[in-house]
This record gives structure tokens, sequence and C-alpha cells, in this order.
């Protein structure tokens, strides 16, 4: 029973332990990197290395936070990259707090399936994703016009126009396949400074950014056959 009782206390021990070094290397990256705005999010495999989230990008540093290792933690026993689901756990969002309203709706087939699309009108890889969406059906898909003013001057004067069209997802369509330039006037009441601090606040760095509907985060444009195949793991 001692024995025991000192197996409990040594555990309660070395978690207090672990919790007190990850405030500590809190208030240590606070104060000397303020800029990073870098969170502590748990321990690793390795004795006195941790876990740190920046951006959407996990990091690992010292009990100390000096020094700091870039790349991916892989378990190569059990071929799994650490690092990498990690990342998709804490950037994950909960989609039932999506403001729908200010996204363009489109139902194809059924729509029984989903897809959150966070899109530039005048981004390259986002016209990429959007011919590979014309080959996916029976999915409904929620575009946020997210025009990402510092590297397309004018992507946000476009996404006002296809809102402000009679046929947004047309609008859309015709723009990012078809290369033809909405003619609606930029004027009528819209979404887009909303769908841009609704971005920041989801820590949306670059498009497109598309959401699962279990809340996980796919950056980048995906092929058709990846967009199938994640859409097969929604329930």
């Amino acid at each position: 029973m001692k024995k025991f009782l000192t197996m409990i206390s040594l555990s309660i021990f070395a978690v207090t332990f672990a919790q007190a070094n990850q405030t500590t290397l809190q208030k240590n990256l606070q104060k000397n990197y303020p800029e990073m705005n870098a969170k502590v999010t748990g321990s690793t495999p390795f004795n006195g290395v941790y876990e740190v989230n920046v951006g959407n990008q996990i990091v690992y540093t010292d009990e100390k936070g000096q020094y700091f290792f870039v790349g991916n933690l892989v378990d190569f026993k059990n071929k799994e990259n650490l690092t990498a689901k990690r990342e998709q756990q804490l950037n994950k969002i909960d989609v039932s707090k999506l403001p729908l309203d200010q996204a363009i709706k489109q139902v194809k087939g059924n729509g029984q399936r989903v897809l959150y699309i966070f899109s530039d009108p005048d981004c390259p890889y986002c016209q990429q994703l959007e011919k590979e969406l014309t080959s996916i059906d029976n999915v409904t898909i929620y575009l946020f016009l997210y025009p990402l003013k510092t590297l397309h001057p004018n992507a946000e004067t476009v996404a006002k126009q296809i809102w402000c069209s009679s046929d947004r997802y047309a609008a859309w369509e015709d723009h990012m396949i078809n290369q033809q330039a909405p003619t609606a006037l930029p004027n009528c009441s819209n979404p887009i400074s909303k769908n841009l601090t609704l971005g920041q606040t989801l820590k949306i760095n670059g498009t497109p950014t598309i959401f699962l509907k279990d809340g996980q985060r796919i950056s980048g444009a995906r092929e058709a056959a990846d967009i199938e195949a994640l859409l097969g793991t929604q329930k």
C-alpha cells in the first residue's frame, strides 16, 4: 500500500513539475519574443523539449526557450509524423460557429458532404482549386471571399463585384475558371471586411484554406482525388 501511494505521489509530482516548466517557458517566450505570439502546447517524448505553436506551425524548444528546432518529429517505428498530427489537432476549428451568411453557398448533387473554403479571387492556387472542384459532386460548398490585398491589390474590388452579382457562384466560377471579369458594381452591402476579420481570428495566412466538416484545416490547393479522399472521411 505504501509503495502504491509513493507511486501516486511521484506521478503527481511529475505532472506538477512539467506544468510548472511549461508555465515558466510560456513567460520566457512572451518576455523575450513577444512578436512571435508563441503558445506552449505540450511536452514531447524528449525530456526538456517542449512543443510550441507559432501561428499554425509547431516548433520545438528547450525549457528555457533559448534554442528552437524547426521540422518534423517522426515516430519511425510506427511510421507516424507526430508534428503533422499535432498541427492537425491544434489547427481544427468549430465549423458550427462560422457565419455562413457571409459565404456564397453552392449545392452540388445531394449536397450531403460539406466544404468551407476561404479563397482569394486573384490567387492562382485558388483558381487551380476551383478547376478541381468542378469534378466534385454531392457536396455543399460555403465559399468565404477572402482577398489578400497585400498580395493582390485588386482582389478586394473583384471580391465585392462577385458578391454584388445576381448569381454569385456563377460569377465566381466565370472569373476563376474562364477568366471573365465580373461586371457588377462593387457598391452593394457585402461581408468582405467581416471575412477578413474572421480569417485573422482563424489564423488564415494564405489561400486557399479549406475546412472539413470536423473542423480539420487543409492549406493550399488539392487535386480532385485528394479532395474526394478527404470528403470520404466525413460521417
